[in-house]
């Protein structure tokens, strides 16, 4: 069982274990982390996000939580307090990751079903939008294993795929 949490100070030795198995192919896996930055400023631009302080006005409050296995990170969640026009309608509330390492394993099924719950403990969400790219099965399957309601496909001329729209209810679990 995971531990979906906001990263301490004192999660520095597992993020940089981490940071050095995000793949390149997943540059977002760490949302706002540089190359450079010292883990106490990486903390810091979180928090910001969190409260919503030096944001654009149609980019909203985020909480980025890492998920942790007996003191590793896993993967990662990241979830919109709000939904703001055009992200919202494409990213929907929640963006979950897992590391390569931990895929396959049902992660991403406790990541998903962690962060619907903190949005509706922690938000006050009464429902949540999450969207995936229309041709992969495998998210299709851990959306609807979490009670994602299939809404509609969206596409419009910034997408490189149709994006598959489900809500899940808060209340579900």
């Amino acid at each position: 069982m995971i531990e979906l949490r906001r990263p301490r100070p004192d999660d520095e030795d597992a993020f940089i274990e981490a940071r050095s198995a995000v793949p390149a192919d997943n540059p977002t896996f760490l949302r706002d982390y540089r190359h450079d930055m010292a883990f106490t400023d990486f903390l810091r631009v979180l928090e910001d996000h969190r409260i919503g302080r030096g944001l654009p006005p149609d980019v909203a409050a985020s909480s980025f939580l890492f998920a942790f296995d007996r003191g590793r990170i896993v993967g990662r969640a990241s979830i919109r307090h709000a939904l703001t026009p055009p992200l919202g309608d494409v990213a929907g509330h929640i963006g979950y990751s897992v590391l390569p390492e931990f895929r396959n394993r049902g992660y991403v099924t406790q990541i998903l079903r962690a962060s619907v719950r903190f949005a509706r403990d922690e938000l006050g969400l009464d429902r949540v939008l999450v969207t995936c790219d229309d041709d992969n099965a495998a998210s299709i399957r851990v959306i609807e294993k979490n009670h994602g309601v299939f809404e509609d496909t969206y596409q419009d001329a910034t997408l490189r795929r149709p994006k598959r729209r489900y809500w899940i209810d808060t209340s579900t679990d």
